[in-house]
Order: structure tokens, then C-alpha cells, then sequence
């Protein structure tokens, strides 16, 4: 069987990147991957301007000492000179400092006298209370680089150099289906032996999540025929085509029959539970994945794999080394005959320490253990674990990236 870390390169490696790209705003570019680096085009603040509310002057000051309050200057305003190394000028949080100045005694240690002057109550030192130019950015520095995925921090660092508008790789096209005849859609009346469809609502979630484009193929039945049909049409009007179930080595998998037929398929075994048949292949120059049935599964190996193919396939980091955290267990678990990922919840101990609650039954069909936790730990194969033991814990908020 593969090894997860093996199964996950050997994909990535067979995937091409997305080379179209857009150009949206910065409102249409949220969870899009930067197509090119972004240089600034300005100094960011283009001034030194005060950190608080206070009077610009010449330090150093010594306490005790006093100045002439010569004006006034409010964010937004015009920068203005200060007269003389002798005088103070009142200032605002933001505005930027007066030629001459440099630095900021905050108001708090001042007194204003009724003469008009201001007796200062702090020594200040030369860059006290100022934010330099060029502080936040510089005129030419890179500040985001291709393959960055622009979320808000990202998307307001553009807007403060000015960008109103960028080159995003284009948003991959999914296609999206699953089989089966004991599938009923959800909202339809649910007939003896059958259950409902919760895969396919599943994965156009997760989808969505990436900020993709889903080609929502429906539900198909056990029949070859169609399912051939719906993967070449997938196939041409996708980046890539997805499934769930059907990709197995029994003869009622007919996905993985239909594949072979009609592309290549490549069937792997992994070494994890969750998750062990995986299938990957390419229909005409158009890649496919095909991940397990079990609705756990599912979940799991979307993003053990899928996640990552898309980010690469978008120009991005696929994100498949990112460390682990390390949070003991609150209670004893043992590993099986492969690694696991168990179904997880942080919770806070009596002596205020955080640790991770497992769910009592890590069957793969309960999506209701998927619901309940909030990330998955692994637990290496033939491993005993003892209450308070460390693991390695992935939380569900960083997959969703």
C-alpha cells in the first residue's frame, strides 16, 4: 500500500497548472490565488505620521522642559513646517508630522499652560511616537507574491498601496458526480433500501469552500453506459472531475471500469483509514479523482488530496507540510493496523488545559462524527496512547483554506 505522504507527491506530480488568469477587483478577489507578485507603487504611510494624539517636536526633550504650540495638524491634512527646533505643534492620531520634526510626546504627559505653551512631563528620545515612511510598505517592495491566496489581510494590504484591481489564476472548473442506485436525492420520498445522497452535497460544499467553480453533475445510476457519458462530458467541460465511490476493485465499481475504458486510471491503496481505495487518472488531457464512498471518508481524503491538487493546480503551495499541533489526548487510544485519523474536539480540562475528546465511534459511514468535531488527530499504526499523551492534531478551520 502507498504511504500517505507518497500517495500525496505522486498526484500532485501528475497535475498541471491552470495558465488563465482574470483580472476582478479586490470585492471579486476574496479566496482567489495571485496570478503575478504585487509591488508596491507607494510608500506606506508616504509620511512620518504620529501614532497618538500629542504635539510633534525636536527631541531629544529633557522633563519639565517647555515649548511653544506654533499649529495644528489633523490626519489628512497637508504635512506643515514646524517654525523653529524650539516650538511643539499640536498633532493628531495619523497626521502626518511637520518637516522639522522628529518624534511625538503623547498628550497625556504634557500640561498646557494659559500662555500657550506646553510643559512637558516625559523625556522623548529622537522616533519616539512616529511611524516612519515606508513603515507598513516601501516604493517597489514585492508585497504579495504569485500563488498567494488573497484573503481579507491580504485583499486590505493591497488596497492600502492603492490596488483597486489584480491578475488572478482563473478558477479552476470542477465536475462533480456520484452513482448509485441506493441514492436518493434529498427532499424526495425515501423508499426501503435506499438512503440519501450525502456525498455529493458533501463535496460541492468543500468546493465551494476553495472558491472554485462546480459543474454539478447530479446523481447517476449503476449504469455504465451513463456513467461513461457523464465523465467524458466532465471531462470536457471541467479542469478536473471528481467522484465518490465506485472506485474499488469488485465488479459493482463501476466508476473506476468506466475510466479505464474510456481513459487511464491508476488505482491506489493507502495506507490510512479513512480513506484506503483512492483512484486517480486522466480522461483525454482532463484529471480525475475518484475518492471512497463512506461519507467519512469522503471528508477525509478531500482533503488529504483533492484540496491539495487544486491548490497546485491554482499556482499555490498544495500545503501538505504544514506542522501539525500538538495537543494530548483525554483519553487512552490505541492504533490499529494502519495510520489513523480520528475524529476529534478540543475541550478544556479541569486544570484549564486544553485537550482533544475523541469520538465514541469512528465508523467511516457517521458524518455525525464529522459534524461533532472540530479537527482529526493522527494516531500512528500499532500505537498505544496514554490519557495526556501528545498527538498530532489538524484542525478543521486550517483545511478549509
Amino acid at each position: 500500500m502507498e504511504t500517505l505522504d507518497r500517495a500525496q507527491y505522486r498526484l500532485i506530480q501528475q497535475l498541471a497548472r491552470i495558465e488563465r488568469f482574470e483580472n476582478l477587483s479586490l470585492h471579486a478577489a476574496l479566496g482567489r490565488i495571485l496570478a503575478c507578485d504585487i509591488h508596491s507603487a507607494h510608500d506606506v504611510p508616504p509620511s512620518p505620521v504620529s501614532l497618538f494624539d500629542g504635539y510633534a517636536l525636536v527631541a531629544p526633550t529633557r522633563c519639565d522642559e517647555r515649548r511653544w504650540v506654533a499649529g495644528v495638524t489633523y490626519a489628512g491634512d497637508e504635512p506643515k513646517s514646524l517654525p523653529n527646533g524650539h516650538d511643539a505643534w499640536r498633532i493628531f492620531t495619523g497626521a502626518a508630522l511637520p518637516a522639522g520634526a522628529n518624534a511625538v510626546i503623547a498628550q497625556e504627559f504634557v500640561t498646557n499652560e494659559k500662555d500657550g505653551s506646553i510643559l512637558l512631563h516625559e523625556a522623548i528620545q529622537p522616533h519616539a511616537g512616529v511611524r516612519s515612511q515606508g513603515a507598513d510598505s516601501k516604493r517597489g517592495q514585492t508585497i504579495l507574491s504569485a500563488g498567494t491566496r488573497l484573503d481579507a489581510a491580504q485583499l486590505g494590504l493591497l488596497a492600502s498601496v492603492g490596488v483597486a484591481r489584480v491578475d488572478v489564476v482563473k478558477a479552476p472548473c470542477v465536475a462533480v458526480f456520484t452513482t448509485g442506485d441506493e441514492l436518493v436525492t434529498p427532499g424526495e420520498p425515501l423508499p426501503p433500501g435506499k438512503i440519501f445522497n450525502s456525498n455529493h452535497t458533501l463535496m460541492c460544499a468543500l468546493l465551494s469552500k476553495l472558491s472554485v467553480d462546480v459543474l454539478d453533475m447530479g446523481v447517476l445510476p449503476d449504469d455504465a453506459a451513463a456513467i461513461s457519458l457523464a465523465l467524458q462530458r466532465g471531462a470536457s467541460e471541467a479542469d478536473l472531475v471528481l467522484t465518490s465511490g465506485g472506485v474499488s476493485v469488485g465488479d459493482a465499481d463501476l466508476v473506476r471500469q468506466a475510466v479505464a475504458q474510456i481513459g487511464s486510471i491508476d488505482t491506489w491503496r493507502v495506507f490510512l483509514k479513512p480513506g484506503k481505495p483512492l483512484a486517480f487518472g486522466c480522461i483525454g488531457s482532463t484529471p480525475f479523482i475518484g475518492l471512497p464512498g463512506n461519507p467519512v471518508s469522503t471528508f477525509v481524503t478531500f482533503f488529504l488530496f483533492v484540496r491539495p491538487a487544486l491548490r497546485h493546480m491554482m499556482g499555490a503551495d498544495p500545503d501538505i507540510d504544514r506542522p501539525p499541533i500538538q495537543i494530548p489526548l483525554a483519553q487512552p487510544r490505541m492504533g490499529g493496523d494502519r495510520p489513523e485519523f480520528i475524529r476529534v474536539r478540543r475541550q478544556r480540562a479541569r486544570d484549564g488545559s486544553t485537550r482533544l475528546a475523541c469520538f465514541p465511534d469512528q465508523n467511516s459511514g457517521l458524518l455525525s462524527s464529522i459534524s461533532w468535531a472540530d479537527g482529526v488527530a493522527l494516531i500512528p499504526a500499532n500505537t498505544a496512547f496514554q490519557e495526556s499523551d501528545l498527538v498530532d492534531y489538524f484542525p478543521f478551520e486550517g483545511w478549509y483554506l
